[in-house]
């Protein structure tokens, strides 16, 4: 094999692996997939403002709701990555500043005397977590644009 073939074939599998990690970021942060998450998400925070027994029952059907959530997106995704230790790693570092975040908006939303703080802080934090998904996903999707335009220069 010569050495423009072997280069040729590497650029090959870059070009597919990013066609196929900018498929799973677009089908992953798709418009109902973000909404789905957005309520689930607002339902499970938003629900520390209810009176005391129903608090913590909402809970429950949230996180069933969400499983339900990861099957639909499993199921209905054209293309499937591995989970890596790094991928797991970032998720849950996600979580974990997404409910320090909750916890510290919900605070100053409290100190603030709001009425439902919990609920305001679960609002903002869903508005902004859309747009933000949606620009990462824009930009994903350009640079894998932009890198395949760029290797068919060549």
């Amino acid at each position: 094999m010569a050495l423009h073939e072997v280069r040729g074939a590497l650029d090959e599998v870059r070009r597919r692996s990013e066609q196929a990690h900018a498929e799973h970021v677009r089908h992953g942060l798709s418009w109902p997939l973000l909404v789905a998450a957005a309520l689930l998400e607002f339902a499970a925070f938003a629900s520390y403002d209810l009176p005391h027994p129903w608090g913590g029952a909402v809970l429950f059907p949230a996180l069933l709701l969400a499983a339900g959530t990861m099957v639909v997106y499993l199921r209905t995704a054209r293309v499937r990555m591995p989970l890596t230790h790094k991928g797991a790693l970032y998720g849950v570092a996600a979580g974990l500043g997404l409910v320090g975040l909750f916890r510290l908006l919900s605070a100053v939303a409290g100190a603030a005397d709001v009425l439902a703080p919990h609920t305001v802080a679960a609002a903002a934090l869903c508005g902004a977590g859309v747009l933000i998904a949606r620009k990462w996903r824009a930009m994903v999707v350009a640079r894998q644009l932009r890198g395949r335009a760029g290797s068919e220069a060549d």
